[in-house]
């Protein structure tokens, strides 16, 4: 028997983004989660126990990686070296007509190594001013940036929140490598294909700015600048830390799966850099004033939330509405947990979902070995984010980012585009993950 309070809350809190969803009205998703955090506690939904494991074991290693890359990303922004490599990638398109294709491609491959929440927040403005340059709709280039993070982020853990908590909760073995060996090619193809797909739909929209593209392409920088190097790493240490952090979390997940020695996870890996940053930056305390803190908010809420839900056997209830299969055959595991990843990621956003389904699926039996169905869950859900704006946290911001501007992006508008990207894209997902089993 569930424990009703704590399937109440858990119905309050999913039903207050679902109006948010479609309405545009109520309180911001963080807030949701994080007064529902609190309100498990209050209620004693959640044991004081419960709530010590799951922030110590779940939520600390995502919150302190989330913490430290966007550490990282505020610096580099700061730096002014996103939007130099953004004004780059405008200059590598011909005309006007390329310019989806190129940007979905280049933020896509960013949004491997940069976490797309952190990305997006840097790339709307970005875009709104490429789009101000060249005198025409916005939309197109906010709408390439959203699809492109998802895409693109499928490929590792660094990628997006859904994807980390995979690699940690699952058990599996040098995530990095596993993602990599999996993932690579239906995202490399995703990326491909999808962005051919945007550059068909947005030709006509971006047709009146062919006339000025010339100007706007003439004046993209190189990507490598030769000088001054010395001088920028010392007033924004990020410019070598990043590369250097990632080249480590790299390295050692890749020296582990090899069995040369034992890798450290990569949250702590990501948290060193972090704190390294803070204490040889000479601005650390604008960048710890500009962290976005209400997200990260978010994710303590969301855990002590699904951490409540578990233990008053919600989850258990659930599963027994809504049954996947065992991990005794990959194929159909793949096909469920797609389906359901599809379709529930809609209602709840695809982060909470995930964190939703690892009980399950762990309490069904699935354990480190069942690879093929922790990247169907983490693919799904992540590529899941393309059917609607609720579909991803990323999304959110995309559409909250660019309604401050002026440019309103409807649930309509999203869907027409991203629905068939997402059919695309799980498609080739569902074709590789099923010949690797």
């Amino acid at each position: 028997m569930a424990n009703l309070v704590a399937a109440g809350l858990l119905a309050a809190v999913f039903g207050l983004i679902i109006l948010r969803q479609f309405s545009g009205r109520g309180p911001a998703v963080w807030l949701t989660f994080a007064v529902g955090g609190v309100a498990v506690l209050a209620t004693e939904s959640l044991s004081l126990p419960g709530a010590q494991s799951v922030l110590l074991t779940s939520a600390l290693p995502v919150v302190t990686f989330l913490w430290a890359m966007f550490l990282m990303a505020t610096e580099l922004e700061a730096s002014g070296a996103l939007d130099h490599i953004a004004r780059w990638l405008v200059g590598q398109s011909r005309s006007a007509h390329d310019l989806p294709l190129v940007l979905f491609l280049g933020f896509g491959i960013a949004s491997a190594l940069v976490v797309n929440d952190a990305l997006v927040l840097i790339g709307v403005p970005i875009l709104l001013h490429v789009a101000g340059r060249l005198r025409t709709d916005p939309k197109p280039l906010v709408l390439t940036l959203a699809f492109a993070v998802t895409v693109g982020s499928v490929v590792t853990p660094l990628g997006n929140p859904q994807n980390l908590l995979v690699s940690l909760a699952s058990g599996m073995t040098a995530p990095i490598a596993v993602f990599l060996r999996y993932l690579l090619l239906p995202t490399a193809a995703g990326l491909l294909i999808g962005g051919y797909f945007l550059r068909w739909e947005f030709a006509s929209k971006l047709a009146p700015a062919e006339a000025r593209y010339p100007q706007l392409r003439a004046e993209a920088p190189p990507l490598w600048i030769r000088e001054g190097w010395r001088g920028r790493i010392r007033a924004y240490p990020a410019l070598l830390l990043f590369p250097a952090t990632v080249l480590v979390l790299f390295g050692a997940d890749i020296g582990g799966a090899l069995g040369l020695f034992t890798a450290p996870p990569i949250w702590e890996i990501a948290i060193a850099g972090g704190l390294l940053l803070l204490a040889v930056s000479s601005h650390r305390t604008r960048l710890l004033r500009e962290m976005p803190w209400p997200i990260l908010a978010l994710f303590v809420g969301l855990f002590l939330v699904v951490q409540a839900a578990v233990e008053g056997g919600v989850i258990a209830s659930v599963e027994g509405l809504f049954p996947l299969p065992g991990p005794g055959s990959a194929p159909l595991s793949i096909l469920a947990i797609t389906a359901t990843s599809l379709v529930g990621s809609q209602v709840v956003s695809n982060v909470p979902w995930v964190a939703l389904q690892l009980p399950i699926l762990s309490g069904l039996g699935y354990t480190g070995s069942n690879v093929l169905a922790w990247l169907a869950l983490a693919g799904a859900s992540t590529l899941a984010g393309n059917v609607t704006l609720l579909g991803a946290a990323s999304n959110l911001i995309v559409a909250e980012r660019a309604d401050r501007s002026g440019v309103r992006i409807s649930l309509g508008e999203f869907v027409r585009y991203g629905l068939p990207l997402t059919g695309i894209t799980v498609a080739i997902l569902v074709a590789c993950l099923w010949v690797g089993a």
